[in-house]
């Protein structure tokens, strides 16, 4: 059967154009120097970090839940970071051991509670990532001003190629790796259809509750290795190094395309919210305006974001309402992405 050709208008397309509008605006701002290496040196890693938080972000978006433990999780990693190997190079890799486990714990506390209990992601996530951050507070009791993370870890952290970081290329390549990963192999197209809808998902004979559950714990980790590399950009960690990830990984990934009751989403599309994201909030900052003010401009962003994603999918959602299916579609079509 012949399918229609998709409209040049999409998501994807609309957020490559706002990315390059961004760009155009930074370098109005600066006169160009946004895009020498200085800038580039400092602004690029953590574009790198938020496009893994928003990674993280997608995935629980895409089972139509909504994370608000990620600056938690964040914040618990820098906590782990700081005090844990105490500045030795050689405790580096047990701290990072440390502070995937500790995220790990967060993820899966999450997904046990919203896909086996069935409660509310919202309540859930922000319960959970209040109790971290209370241990996190316990165990780091009074920090010396003079510590700080390991130095390989921020030597690494610092690196960069032509004042392109690290950070922000292996960012890139998770994406890519990430996308195909899920659309290309067996368990991740298992993982995507259980995300999507979890009575198909069981009718075609997956567990689908185990992998939202997975989803959930795959989306820790990320912001655990987002909170890793953070610490290592920032040597010295504070309690608020987790604060700018609350709402700029939702904006992100909603300005990818994604919906809030769930579905599908894409690692590509992320990426690119993220880098709308970040220059937005490097824009504002140039332009002199505080943090509430960008949180205010986020808020407002996601709210068109949110509009602009309905209204690019409103024909999809009518032919799904008063088109014709034949019984059982969905169904033959989900068995068809899965085996």
């Amino acid at each position: 059967m012949h399918r229609p050709a998709r409209g040049f208008i999409t998501p994807l397309t609309v957020i490559g154009v706002g990315v390059l509008i961004m760009l155009g605006l930074a370098g109005l701002q600066t006169s160009g120097s946004v895009f020498g290496q200085g800038i580039l040196s400092a602004f690029t890693p953590l574009v790198g970090i938020m496009i893994l938080a928003s990674a993280g972000q997608a995935l629980v978006i895409g089972t139509g839940g909504i994370d608000l433990s990620v600056p938690s999780a964040i914040t618990v990693v820098g906590i782990i970071m700081l005090k844990y190997p105490g500045g030795e190079a050689n405790m580096l890799v047990p701290a990072i051991v440390v502070s995937l486990i500790a995220v790990f714990l967060i993820g899966l506390a999450n997904g046990v509670l919203v896909e086996v209990f069935g409660l509310n992601s919202l309540v859930v996530t922000l319960a959970v990532g209040m109790l971290a951050i209370g241990f996190g507070r316990l165990y780091r009791g009074q920090i010396l001003n003079v510590s700080s993370v390991p130095q390989p870890l921020v030597d690494f952290s610092g690196n960069n190629v032509a004042g392109i970081s690290y950070i922000l290329i292996a960012s890139i390549a998770f994406a890519a790796i990430g996308t195909g990963v899920l659309w290309l192999t067996v368990p991740g197209r298992r993982l995507v259809a259980s995300s999507a809808s979890v009575a198909a998902g069981v009718l075609v004979g997956l567990k689908a509750h185990t992998y939202r559950v997975f989803a959930y714990v795959m989306a820790a980790l990320l912001y655990g290795v987002a909170g890793i590399l953070l610490s290592g950009l920032l040597r010295t960690p504070d309690l608020t190094i987790g604060t700018p990830y609350l709402l700029a990984p939702i904006v992100a990934v909603v300005l990818g395309g994604a919906v809030l009751s769930g579905g599908r989403v894409s690692f590509v599309a992320t990426l690119l919210g993220s880098v709308f994201v970040s220059l937005l909030t490097l824009n504002l900052q140039v332009a002199g305006f505080t943090g509430g003010a960008t949180a205010l401009v986020q808020g407002l962003v996601l709210a068109l974001g949110l509009t602009m994603v309905f209204l690019l999918r409103d024909k999809k959602i009518l032919r799904s309402v008063f088109g014709k299916r034949e019984a059982g579609g969905d169904t033959a079509l989900l068995q068809g992405s899965v085996h």
